[in-house]
């Protein structure tokens, strides 16, 4: 496996956008493109129509969650899309946040980590072609067996942040999906975890995806990381999507920058909370820049141990709330289409492996 690939996360547009998209990253030679799923369309739809305009790049869902969809549909849709791809799908689960599954799919978010456990482990009992019957504490399957040949293994990847996760992971999974990982959280929590996991299981991490999803915005600005700040601050106030975002910026050595930004924001003083992310945090959380300071970080990330960047194309000075509440009084930048279809078209240019390096 080449242990230095490059992948694209898209969402937020239509889905005839998602799909011409995905057809010019394979165009560009990208490794893969994952399609997102809480608010703006489901994984599966978009994937299944890129497969029918590409050819070499992998289609993976980042991430469907246990609580929309039983395990048995989930593990239909794969099977045909992996059908379809002919052996192109990445299967991206993860237990996605509690304010999604409460609000939205009007089930109790609960025991997150025993919920991906059950269901992985039902998919990968369906997608081997036995006979199920599968009897948990929150999911269950009985007397169910495909009938159709699976021409196709599909890797599971399990979208995580927080250690336990992180470590199922490498227990259960072909890769992890992350999001948010200082270099240091990368190298002191999930090196380390994913170790365990995977000890747990008796095999190693020698052919395992370490796949990070990257806030990216490509510019010419001589202080890049002004723009992205947005970006940073949104994720890193977002306690109840996961409290690990502030572990993970604690380990980067930002607690007193984290402080001071979530002290702003209880106040409602949005712009002093960008202000207090520094030039550092955002450079700790996200890819800014021109082409060429941009690959520089990303060797960082690859000596590291990340193995796929999956480059995570922003708009300048974006953020917006991830939940009900979150950022709650702020008054959002507008961002335009046409800002965030210039970022999707400016990495898929400038950053794909067929870009001049």
């Amino acid at each position: 496996m080449n242990r230095e690939r490059r992948g694209i996360y898209l969402e937020a547009l239509p889905a005839s956008a998602l799909i011409d998209y995905a057809r010019q990253a394979d165009q560009a030679g990208f490794d893969s493109v994952w399609f997102s799923e809480i608010m703006f369309a489901d994984a599966f739809t978009p994937a299944a129509a890129a497969a029918g305009c590409t050819q070499h790049i992998k289609l993976g869902t980042g991430v469907i969650g246990p609580w929309g969809r039983s395990p048995l549909v989930t593990a239909l849709s794969a099977a045909s899309l992996a059908e379809i791809s002919e052996g192109r799908l990445l299967l991206g689960i993860g237990s996605q946040a509690a304010p999604y599954v409460n609000n939205w799919h009007v089930r109790e978010y609960t025991r997150p980590l025993t919920a991906v456990r059950e269901y992985v482990s039902i998919l990968k009992r369906v997608l081997s072609g036995q006979a199920v019957s599968f009897e948990g504490d929150l999911f269950r399957l009985r007397d169910f067996q495909y009938p159709l040949p699976i021409e196709h293994r599909i890797p599971i990847y399990i979208g995580a942040i927080g250690p336990k996760m992180i470590e199922l992971a490498g227990e259960m999974a072909d890769g992890v999906l992350g999001v948010f990982w200082t270099q240091a959280y990368l190298e002191q929590t999930v090196l380390p975890c994913l170790a365990r996991g995977a000890a747990r299981s008796g095999r190693s991490l020698e052919d395992f995806d370490i796949t990070m999803v990257v806030p990216t915005l490509l510019t010419r600005q001589p202080h890049p990381q002004v723009l992205h700040r947005g970006q940073v601050m949104m994720f890193a106030s977002a306690a109840k999507s996961s409290a690990f975002y502030r572990q993970s910026l604690i380990q980067g050595g930002f607690e007193e920058e984290y402080q001071r930004m979530m002290q702003a924001i209880e106040a409602r003083e949005f712009n002093a909370a960008l202000e207090a992310v520094t030039d550092a945090m955002v450079d700790a959380l996200a890819l800014s820049g021109t082409p060429e300071r941009i690959r520089e970080q990303m060797q960082a990330l690859y000596d590291a141990g990340v193995t796929c960047i999956q480059f995570h194309p922003s708009s300048p000075n974006s953020y917006f709330p991830l939940y009900q509440g979150h950022l709650e009084g702020a008054d959002f930048p507008e961002i335009s289409a046409s800002d965030h279809s210039q970022s999707i078209e400016s990495i898929i240019q400038h950053l794909g492996p067929e870009a001049a390096e």
